[in-house]
Parts: structure tokens; C-alpha cells; sequence
């Protein structure tokens, strides 16, 4: 599956479904795997075609997060999920799978919208603040758009 296809019929389709109900713990953990591995994806295609040179997608995911906050807690919240506990050197802003949680939702007075009232939101902790998961969503898949976006690009240029 080419990362257009991953991300279209995949990716945004479980970050959409995240959105739309962001008191489901499955549906925001399902978003939050699925768009790391779109970003896995992408990251073939680009050292494929010679776009990147980083060989292992882990570096080159590295290099995304010093430049995106939201991608970051993205990226280290799918680390955590896979590996249960993280206990490497490496800065981490979520460090094990627990650090994401449904939690009751206060009204937000300033949000006139049908989620202010939800009842449940599944927020993400982290040492340094606590995270709407559905905002990161939000964010990352604009992130992955841009990246795809410049791929597109490239391969026009190519041709």
C-alpha cells in the first residue's frame, strides 16, 4: 500500500473517527497507531525514491519531532503502546501506555460546540502538561497532510 493510499483510506479515516468520538480510548489509540505507521510508510517511500537519507525510519522520525510538538507526543505515545514501557535515555514525553486516559470531561465555556458536553475526553499526561488526544490527532494529521503534500510535490518535479 503506496502512503497515499495508507493515509486516505486508513490513517485519516481513523483520525476522523477519533475526532468525532474523543471519549473513545480505542478509537484514539487506533488513530494514534495507524498515523505513526502512515509515518513509517511515508518514510519507505521517501528513502526509496532517494528523498531522505536517514536508512532507518526511526532517526528520521526523530528529526520530525524536534520540529513538531504534536508529532512528538504522537510519535512517543505509539512507542509507549508498542513497547509497554519505555526506559531508554532518550527525552520522552510519554513514557508508558497508562499516561493515556479516558478522564471526565469539564465544560469548556469558551467551546460551543457538541463536545463541550461530552462526558469523557481521552487526554494524554505528560510531565510538562496534559495533552486533548483529539487535539493532537487533529494536528498530526494536518502534519501528515503537509508531509504528503511535499511528496506529491516531488514527484511532479520528477516528472
Amino acid at each position: 500500500m503506496k502512503p497515499h493510499e495508507y493515509f486516505s483510506q486508513v490513517a485519516a479515516e481513523n483520525a476522523r473517527t477519533a475526532v468525532e468520538r474523543p471519549g473513545d480510548l480505542r478509537l484514539a489509540i487506533n488513530a494514534i497507531m495507524t498515523l505513526d505507521g502512515f509515518f513509517g510508510s511515508l518514510h519507505a517511500e521517501l528513502y526509496e525514491v532517494g528523498l531522505v537519507q536517514e536508512r532507518a525510519d526511526d532517526q528520521w522520525k526523530e528529526k520530525l519531532a524536534r520540529g513538531n510538538k504534536y508529532y512528538r507526543l504522537l510519535r512517543d505515545s505509539a512507542y509507549a503502546l508498542k513497547h509497554g514501557r519505555l526506559d531508554d535515555r532518550k527525552p520522552r514525553l510519554v513514557r508508558r501506555p497508562d499516561q493515556i486516559m479516558t478522564m471526565p470531561a469539564g465544560f469548556d465555556a469558551a467551546t460551543f460546540d457538541r463536545s463541550a458536553f461530552d462526558t469523557e475526553t481521552v487526554w494524554i499526561e505528560t510531565d510538562d502538561n496534559d495533552y486533548r488526544a483529539t487535539e493532537m490527532i487533529k494536528e498530526v494529521l494536518q502534519f501528515a497532510r503537509e508531509r504528503l503534500d511535499a511528496l506529491t510535490a516531488a514527484y511532479s518535479q520528477r516528472s
